[in-house]
């Protein structure tokens, strides 16, 4: 097999991922004290596609994420089970303000992951990258979509 075809399957099996999850995409922005940053994320809103999540999934770029979307703010419990890809998973009031970072998560883990305060959005992007653009708790969601 040629590299030039290997690479085509490997980018119509990552198309295929993210079109088979059936989830829309938008644009969410984070304003930190570095600026600016815009994710072009998945919109996880029923049970089922929270449930789902980035399991299974190896094709996140730097500023592409998932973002959950919960009916009401509370106490949020994430875990890594099934997901190759370590993430910051970032836990978001209902007042769009970053609450908490659970940083570089460790793939495959069964551990439980608090958001430790209410929160009723989580932005999971690429592990490093919270850090990377200065994300921090306070910093605020501007279009949560």
């Amino acid at each position: 097999m040629t590299v030039l075809r290997i690479a085509f399957i490997f980018v119509v099996l990552g198309m295929t991922s993210a079109v088979a999850a059936g989830l829309r995409t938008e644009m969410l922005e984070v304003r930190s004290a570095n600026g600016t940053h815009e994710f072009q994320v998945e919109v996880a809103e029923t049970p089922d596609d929270r449930a789902q999540g980035l399991m299974g999934r190896t094709d996140l770029t730097a500023d592409q994420g998932m973002l959950f979307i919960f009916p009401q703010s509370g106490l949020q419990y994430f875990w890594m089970k099934n997901t190759p890809t370590s993430l910051d998973i970032i836990f978001i009031g209902s007042d769009y303000k970053v609450k908490s970072i659970a940083a570089n998560t460790v793939p495959y883990s069964e551990e439980i992951i608090p958001s430790g305060l209410p929160a009723q959005y989580v932005l999971e992007v690429v592990a490093g990258r919270a850090a990377e653009l200065g994300i921090q708790p306070g910093d605020r969601v501007i279009r949560i979509p």
